[in-house]
């Protein structure tokens, strides 16, 4: 989900003031990403604690790399050009867990529903949970980017670091191994 304020910009001149090493500036960029880049995590590692510490990778890794942004991009690109990696990094080093559903429970979440809407919510969020925990990590990477954080195909491009055709291509296998894996679980979807 793109960030609030006066987007890009704002972040650009946070950024270049932690490379001067502005801690304040830090305070508020971390405060910005932290629960994005926490919800990024949780869709590839699915355990609360290594998404974690995923995300204060991420932010030291932004702290230490700051001055390294040139701004060819937007920030939040660059910042979830490192998460991907982060979290690429992360998928290699260990075998994929089963999907701890309490994880994906317990995520937060601002809207306050009727009991009756939030179990129908809860059970419809575990279920692309498990749907999503299914496809590869780069098939997941860009819906995750997509629908999770609103960012378009060229962007995504960027963070992954590969073509657009080849986000698109990613995108389309995606959502339609997606579908299919939720309409066996009985779950009707419309991934478009």
């Amino acid at each position: 989900m793109p960030l609030p304020d006066d987007g890009p910009a704002l972040e650009g001149l946070w950024i270049a003031q932690i490379a001067r090493g502005d801690r304040a500036a830090f305070e508020r960029l971390y405060g910005a990403y932290q629960r994005p880049l926490f919800r990024y995590f949780l869709h590839f590692v699915h355990m609360v604690e290594v998404a974690e510490e995923l995300t204060d990778d991420v932010l030291v890794e932004v702290w230490k790399n700051a001055a390294r942004f040139h701004g060819r991009s937007k920030p939040s690109v660059w910042v979830f050009g490192i998460a991907y990696h982060k979290a690429m990094d992360a998928l290699r080093r260990r075998r994929p867990p089963v999907v701890d559903l309490h994880a994906v429970e317990n995520a937060p979440d601002d809207q306050r529903l009727a009991p009756e809407a939030a179990a129908l919510h809860e059970s419809v969020r575990n279920d692309v949970a498990l749907a999503l925990a299914t496809l590869s990590a780069e098939h997941r990477a860009v819906l995750v980017l997509t629908f999770g954080h609103g960012y378009g195909y060229a962007e995504i491009a960027q963070i992954v670091g590969c073509p657009v055709n080849t986000v698109k291509t990613r995108m389309f296998y995606a959502k339609k191994r997606l579908k299919e894996t939720l309409e066996r679980r009985g779950v009707r979807a419309d991934v478009s």
